[in-house]
């Protein structure tokens, strides 16, 4: 856990609404809605809602969390976190009991985009240019 001073905190009385940007780590208590960017980890807490999309090292869900997730580390749903959108993460972990709606991409190379992932190049499974089947031409 962050040391007091280093992390920044929505209370549980207050609903904050824009953009957050934080270092560090983040906690979310009350609401807040908007877009969160943080070079460091976003804890949304037991009751807390969140919605916003998510772009942080990683990410920590007990509350509720409307809004696409993007991690570069792990995202991690634990029993009472419910997440409607879409996850992007190295790694993730899901608690019996958590709700998650919506698609993920979950690996190291998730979060690249297409262009740059490993290409293929021929071989059984495909990597073949647009209309091309590997096969040779019928005559």
């Amino acid at each position: 856990m962050a040391e007091t001073g280093d992390t920044t905190v929505v209370g549980a009385d207050s609903h904050f609404k824009g953009e957050l940007s934080f270092e560090k780590t983040a906690k979310i208590i009350g609401k807040f809605d908007g877009k969160i960017t943080g070079k460091g980890e976003l804890q949304v807490s037991q009751n807390a809602q969140c919605k916003a999309d998510v772009e942080a090292a990683g990410v920590m869900v007990d509350g509720l969390v409307e809004g696409n997730l993007n991690a570069k580390d792990t995202v991690k749903l634990n029993g009472s976190g419910v997440v409607r959108g879409d996850i992007t993460a190295a790694k993730m972990v899901m608690t019996e009991g958590a709700s998650f709606h919506g698609m993920c991409a979950v690996g190291p190379d998730s979060g690249r985009p297409a262009s740059a992932a490993p290409s293929q190049s021929g071989g059984p499974s495909g990597g073949q240019p647009a209309g091309q089947s590997g096969q040779p031409p019928k005559k």
